[in-house]
């Protein structure tokens, strides 16, 4: 019989539970996931599976070989029996913590954390003493016919895996379309949008991939893990080798320190890669939108003729929020009401180096813009990126007929899935502009200062809560906010997660209130909402908002019942399992279509016009309200073309620019000719 290369027992338990994991990561998520996405889901899923029963199976080996020896596991048949013993010893130990510790409501992280462990070790015991038992019954049946068996393991291992993973897929899959949610759609009735958009451009989710697909997608990664464990079963037993030749008092544990410095290897790979990933997106960050990079005309917005701000300092996304202020003329014409036109002030990381000279400075472009001479002062904490969500700035300026100043403080370039490191410097930026702002509106009359109002979205959301984080609702009443608004509180936000524990500590006044939708707004005792100054708008199905590390090792309470709506009942929690199937929704979690509004996942676009009324007290008519969220779809629409333009404009100039030089013309002008936008 042909011999082929064998991986290590270890690698083979790995293995096994690897590919039983496939079929879990077929269960429904919060969001519909593409083809493209199942199968990124798919193979974290197993090769994380991988490492952890390699570690853990490792280690459990290491103490079988140090009870009975390494010479006479080396003996025929005692192998399988050593390793038996020991998974089985494993499998009833972890079985066993994992009962003595059942969860407990707000329990801490590390008795989770051991409860995981312990199903981690049982899932390893369980599986090393399946793969024991086909190793033990090969080395028989080679005893007793003299043919070597060993290499139909691996084969046989692969099969009985992939069939494994099959059925779990099926089941999964039958629980998913059991699970699947209505169609996004834009709330607006369609007789009232049906000039500005067409069904055609109604957000494409594409259902869960084909059965066929799904077991190909198993298939083939079956095969890849098997594959990999190969070379990974070699790099371990290669080290595992070095380490009992150089230390032979360490020959016990030399297989485990193999695959722990191996796998360690891979981790830090990730780590050098996610560092990429972040200078890359800093880069990103900095970069400038081609419809953006003209100074604005407005005089009450920053780098703009009334501002001190340097236009080249606000970033991207600084320069999009001055840019798309509304006109006074703009915002009549929507309400038919008088207007002016409103204040829009941003200080970008390249402003200054230090927050209390950003802060410094936003505070003089205030007074030099007049804002506190305003009806409205909205201090927004703006996402990772810097990005301000323009509905809802363009709703506060319908809303007070341009009476307001609207203001922020960037602390990140980076998107903020990787802008965490940044979150204690936000936090902290917000808090020295909360201070500064008291200050100057206590020297104002009272029957004379400005409503002071503030905004968060993601990652906004959490690190202006955090300014308040250990103060409740008490700290806005001290800090002189007036009314708040948060949509997409992610799940990491301090202060939230202390409100939604104890509110009569966190809100003794009865004053926030946590909903998904206006309808469930509207469902609150009448009690409730009047005395609600403070609004957070979480959807239940928004991944951001329930992604978090804890999610790896201990059962969030929005999986246990009464579930929420949205939620699938097909989704059951597993260590570390489920915390990659929430994070790979996070992808497509803000999927939009510019000019569609809907209300699903991290999309809050078409829950703001109202809420923002809301939140704020500023109260319109529905005659009004639709003629701003009619306004606001074609808007955006409007700003989506021109950025498509403007970048087209410029891929196309900059080609031909390429190709003037080549003919060794310096410019465009000196070829007796000139590019124009299609807008102009």
């Amino acid at each position: 019989m042909l011999d082929v290369p064998r991986i290590s027992f270890t690698s083979r338990v790995a293995t096994m539970a690897s590919m039983a994991s496939i079929g879990m990561s077929y269960q429904p998520g919060l969001l519909p996931r593409s083809t493209g996405e199942q199968a990124i889901l798919t193979g974290l899923t197993s090769a994380v599976n991988y490492g952890l029963v390699a570690v853990t199976g490792s280690a459990v080996e290491a103490v079988a070989a140090g009870v009975v020896g390494e010479e006479r596991l080396a003996r025929p048949g005692v192998a399988a029996i050593a390793h038996a013993t020991a998974h089985a010893t494993a499998a009833l130990a972890g079985v066993g913590v994992w009962r003595l510790l059942p969860r407990q409501e707000g329990e801490p992280i590390k008795r989770a954390t051991l409860r995981s462990a312990a199903w981690i070790t049982a899932l390893t015991g369980f599986t090393g003493l399946a793969a024991s038992s086909v190793l033990g019954a090969a080395e028989i049946a080679q005893a007793r016919t003299g043919r070597n068996y060993r290499n139909l393991i691996g084969p046989a291992t692969l099969a009985v895996a992939t069939a494994a993973a099959v059925g779990l897929t099926a089941r999964n899959r039958r629980a998913g379309s059991r699970d699947l949610l209505a169609p996004p759609h834009d709330p607006l009735p369609l007789s009232d949008q049906a000039v500005l958009f067409e069904e055609s451009r109604a957000p494409k989710y594409e259902k869960a991939p084909s059965l066929a697909k799904s077991l190909v997608f198993g298939a083939g990664v079956s095969a890849g893990i098997y594959a990999a464990a190969l070379g990974e079963s070699l790099a371990s037993d290669a080290l595992a080798h070095l380490v009992s030749r150089t230390s032979p008092s360490l020959a016990p544990f030399a297989n485990w320190a193999g695959h722990f410095i191996t796998l360690g290897v891979v981790a830090a790979a990730g780590v050098a890669g996610l560092e990429y990933v972040n200078r890359q997106a800093d880069t990103g960050g900095a970069a400038i939108e081609a419809a953006y990079n003209k100074q604005p005309t407005m005089l009450t917005v920053s780098g703009g003729p009334g501002s001190q701000i340097s236009f080249a300092t606000l970033s991207r996304e600084g320069r999009r929020v001055v840019n798309m202020a509304l006109p006074a003329a703009e915002i009549s014409e929507v309400t038919g009401k008088p207007a002016i036109d409103p204040i829009r002030a941003f200080v970008g990381l390249a402003s200054a180096p230090l927050v209390d000279e950003r802060v410094d400075i936003l505070m003089r472009e205030l007074e030099d813009l007049g804002a506190f001479n305003r009806k409205v002062l909205c201090f927004c904490s703006p996402t990772g990126t810097g990005y301000l969500n323009y509905v809802m700035m363009e709703t506060l300026e319908y809303l007070t007929g341009g009476d307001c100043a609207t203001f922020a403080l960037q602390y990140s370039l980076r998107p903020s899935f990787i802008s965490l490191d940044r979150v204690a410097m936000g936090r902290e930026q917000n808090r020295a502009m909360l201070h500064a702002l008291t200050w100057r509106l206590r020297a104002m009359p009272e029957d004379q200062r400005p409503k002071l109002v503030v905004f968060g979205e993601s990652l906004g959301a959490h690190t202006m809560q955090d300014a308040f984080l250990h103060e409740g609702t008490n700290g806005f009443e001290r800090a002189g906010v007036e009314r708040a608004l948060f949509i997409g509180t992610p799940a990491g936000s301090g202060w939230a997660n202390r409100w939604r524990v104890n509110k009569e500590k966190a809100d003794p006044a009865g004053e926030l209130v946590e909903v998904a939708s206006y309808e469930e707004w509207l469902a609150l005792p009448d009690e409730q909402r009047s005395k609600a100054r403070i609004i957070l708008v979480s959807h239940h199905e928004d991944p951001i908002t329930k992604f978090s590390p804890s999610l790896a090792v201990d059962v969030p309470s929005w999986l246990q019942e009464p579930r929420e709506p949205g939620v699938p009942r097909g989704l059951r929690w597993r260590p570390v399992g489920t915390f990659l199937n929430v994070g790979v929704d996070l992808v497509n979690s803000t999927d939009v279509v510019p000019g569609v509004f809907v209300s699903r996942g991290h999309d809050y676009r078409a829950d703001l016009a109202r809420f923002t009324s809301l939140a704020y007290d500023l109260p319109t008519d529905e005659e009004t309200l639709l003629r701003i969220e009619k306004a606001l779809r074609a808007r955006e629409l409007e700003w989506a073309t021109d950025r498509v333009q403007a970048e087209q404009l410029q891929r196309a100039t900059e080609a031909l620019q390429r190709q003037l030089s080549q003919w060794g013309i310096s410019d465009l002008t000196s070829a007796g000719g000139s590019l124009t936008s299609p807008t102009a």
